[in-house]
């Protein structure tokens, strides 16, 4: 579909950036194509603002409510507002008079460039917003929505209308369509000699016992010290034996680990200890990626995160994108400094469980709003961290069902693009209990039955970036920035476990 997206003569420059980036977005995702450059008479159709079409007779339009006012980035959101047609409904930011169609393009702005967190002032003891703070956790919004996909299909839906005999499903309802799921590791504990090994499941185990009130996990816990003490395997040790199973089970994945350690809550290990880059090299030689996990001071001054980066790449890694340790950012400070960073991608947009909390469930480049403009790199959000089990209350018994439905609603609403996080300790019983392991490989296990496909973040960028170039959110040389020709070569030289469509982005890459 070709669509002409027309601005009233009123439309201020913010208010133009903001509204054609929802626009652009919206296009990347439903594969329509930005027409907005061209003449209205070679579009399909137009999504105007003005009571009456601006240029009639030539392509049909749909008007939408002319509801969006940018406001100070200190100011929050306005209250949401209970909106349902059809078999759908949502939460809109801004109501429209009754019979007016929503400014939905105002409604995917205000989720995906989480413009409300800007005005939140408190942070937790980490340095981070708390979920309680958020537009959804003071609304008592069920985050398990993706709300900005959400209004994406409403605006769909709403254009196909005015078109007729368009079919109102786009075509990832239809099942078809491989839907991704980004496979992500947290290196942040590796083992660091047998006393401190105890001392570790010890401190796990006291963890379940007294935060958790699971004494049946403290229990094992125990027991595996126990066992190690008399000269058992350390239970920590799961990165080489997950590694082999995702192998075996034709899935990739990404490993994230931490470069600098300056503070007492980074990793346990140094990048220089011989045995971690061997680890390292392994991993990367086995096909699976390596990528940065920003260290818990990285984004305190700037230029850190790049810094870290380039640690790697001095121990001839590739890394081409980032988590925050501890999702310790705030989007003011993230979005620069990745940016500096000529990372390709960040996937540390999520909360500590389950979760879409720019309302995506796809991968978009963030808003930029010292610019005005999309950065230059994609987020791939974080929906689902696997300690969010044990702390989110549930019965164990539920949690695969919690999970899969994370999955379900991502797949209704779209292609994928969300990261999952399993720490490699999590694995094995000696952290968490072993449900939280048995979760992880019946998702892999049903992935066929799904359409799911299981991969890594760089694999995922190479197969879908040249979407979002085309609808002008990425640089068209997009891969090339910073030690380019090296990225270059390197990205064309990772074999990929389960690419879910053929690349079409090849040469890019």
């Amino acid at each position: 579909m070709r669509i002409h997206l027309e601005f009233l003569a009123e439309h201020g420059s913010a208010q133009r950036a903001r509204l054609q980036y929802a626009f652009s977005l919206f296009c990347a995702i439903y594969g329509h194509q930005n027409a907005s450059t061209d003449d209205a008479s070679c579009a399909d159709i137009r999504i105007i603002y003005s009571p009456e079409p601006q240029t009639p007779n030539i392509a049909p339009a749909l008007r939408l409510s002319n509801l969006y006012k940018p406001r100070s980035i200190r100011e929050p959101a306005p209250p949401p507002v209970k909106f349902i047609r059809d078999d759908e409904s949502t939460f809109l930011f801004h109501a429209p008079t009754p019979g007016s169609e929503p400014d939905w393009l105002a409604e995917i702005f205000e989720w995906v460039s989480c413009a409300d967190e800007y005005s939140i002032q408190r942070r937790d003891s980490v340095g981070r917003i708390d979920f309680r703070d958020s537009y959804a956790g003071r609304h008592k919004l069920d985050v398990t929505i993706p709300y900005a996909a959400v209004a994406m299909l409403f605006l769909h839906r709403a254009l196909c209308k005015c078109l007729y005999g368009r079919p109102l499903d786009p075509d990832f309802k239809s099942g078809r369509e491989k839907h991704f799921v980004i496979n992500t590791h947290d290196v942040d504990i590796l083992p660091a000699g047998y006393l401190r090994s105890l001392q570790r499941l010890a401190k796990y185990a006291l963890i379940s016992l007294l935060v958790f009130k699971s004494a049946k996990s403290a229990v094992v816990q125990a027991g595996k010290a126990l066992a190690m003490a008399a000269g058992g395997d350390n239970p920590l040790d799961q990165t080489p034996a997950l590694l082999q199973k995702e192998i075996d089970n034709g899935v990739g994945a990404s490993y994230f680990f931490i470069a600098n350690h300056e503070h007492r809550r980074d990793a346990n290990y140094r990048i220089d200890d011989p045995s971690v880059t061997q680890l390292m090299h392994s991993i990367e030689q086995q096909g699976m990626e390596i990528g940065l996990h920003g260290s818990y001071n990285s984004l305190d001054h700037p230029g850190s995160l790049k810094n870290e980066f380039q640690v790697l790449r001095d121990k001839h890694f590739h890394p081409l994108g980032n988590r925050q340790h501890w999702l310790r950012f705030t989007l003011d400070r993230l979005i620069p400094e990745v940016e500096n960073s000529g990372a390709l991608y960040d996937c540390s947009l999520g909360w500590n469980g389950m979760g879409f909390r720019a309302g995506a469930c796809f991968a978009f480049p963030p808003y930029d709003f010292q610019h005005e403009r999309a950065a230059k790199f994609l987020e791939i959000p974080l929906a689902m961290m696997e300690q969010g089990f044990v702390t989110g209350g549930r019965p164990e018994e539920e949690w695969f069902s919690d999970a899969a439905n994370m999955l379900s609603n991502s797949r209704r609403y779209g292609w994928g693009g969300i990261s999952l996080l399993w720490h490699p300790t999590a694995f094995g019983g000696g952290q968490l209990s072993r449900e939280v392991e048995r979760v992880y490989w019946k998702l892999i296990e049903r992935r066929e039955d799904w359409n799911d496909s299981w991969t890594s973040c760089i694999d995922f960028v190479r197969s879908v970036s040249d979407r979002y170039i085309k609808a002008g959110l990425l640089p068209i040389r997009y891969g090339f920035n910073d030690s380019s020709e090296q990225v270059h070569a390197h990205v064309a030289k990772i074999p990929t476990q389960e690419i879910a469509v053929e690349s079409i982005h090849s040469g890019t890459l």
